[in-house]
């Protein structure tokens, strides 16, 4: 999220830039690039400040001692037992979620399944699409 921050900080001096060079046009009614670049900025401060303010509120959270216990941090192996696969995941927080990079929202429907439930454990995940049966295989 720094490095992101960093990045769309520096983006937002080239955009002022491009509006600055687009306002020289001196037709503000049909300025298309001066639209197109407010826009842009818009768009840049929006998520800057989104950034600016989770990066606010974040914590830090340190590792686990010896815990075999779901919670934000750990990583989980999950076997599926009705289709047999496998599944690796680290519990995060809903603003950083995404399932395909292994990244679980402790809040999920999967998620709120599985916390606070320890390796061994089975777990039943009732969706629209059906029940699933989980097994913990390891928590790390």
């Amino acid at each position: 999220m720094k490095a992101e921050l960093s990045t769309l900080k520096s983006q937002r001096i080239q955009v002022t830039r491009e509006i600055h060079k687009a306002a020289e046009d001196k037709d503000f009614k049909e300025n298309a690039p001066l639209e197109a670049a407010r826009e842009q900025k818009s768009l840049l401060e929006g998520r800057i400040q989104e950034l600016e303010t989770t990066l606010m509120s974040a914590t830090i959270v340190k590792d686990k001692q010896n815990s075999s216990q779901i919670t934000i941090g750990s990583t989980v192996i999950l076997h599926n037992l009705d289709s047999g696969e496998k599944h690796r995941y680290t519990m995060v927080d809903p603003k950083e979620a995404n399932p395909i990079s292994g990244k679980l929202s402790i809040s999920s429907p999967l998620g709120k399944v599985i916390s606070g439930k320890n390796t061994g454990e089975t777990v039943e995940l009732t969706a629209p699409a059906g029940i699933f049966h989980y097994i913990i295989e390891d928590v790390l």
